[in-house]
């Protein structure tokens, strides 16, 4: 009997948690979109500033560095794909 109970009880929380889980993901997903865009304005301008300072001398490595973080911001944006096949 106390079994019973306790797995309705379960089942409940479950479905609650559920429905939590699912209002949160809504409600995140646009601000999560935008810090990934932020992020990677970021990369763009920390790149260019690098490029700028070392006088262009190091701009192959510096775009490389900056595409695999680029990569990896929008390894989310395509579940399964590695951030070097997101190009």
């Amino acid at each position: 009997m106390k079994l019973d109970k306790a797995k309705e009880m379960a089942a409940k929380a479950t479905e609650k948690a559920t429905e939590v889980a699912g209002d949160l993901a809504e409600r995140v997903g646009p601000l999560a979109e935008k810090a990934g865009e932020a992020a990677a304005r970021g990369v763009e301008t920390a790149a260019g500033a690098a490029n700028r300072v070392t006088g262009g001398r190091f701009e192959d490595q510096i775009s490389s560095a900056a595409d695999k973080m680029e990569g990896v911001l929008h390894k989310e944006d395509k579940p399964g794909e590695k951030p070097e096949d997101a190009k």
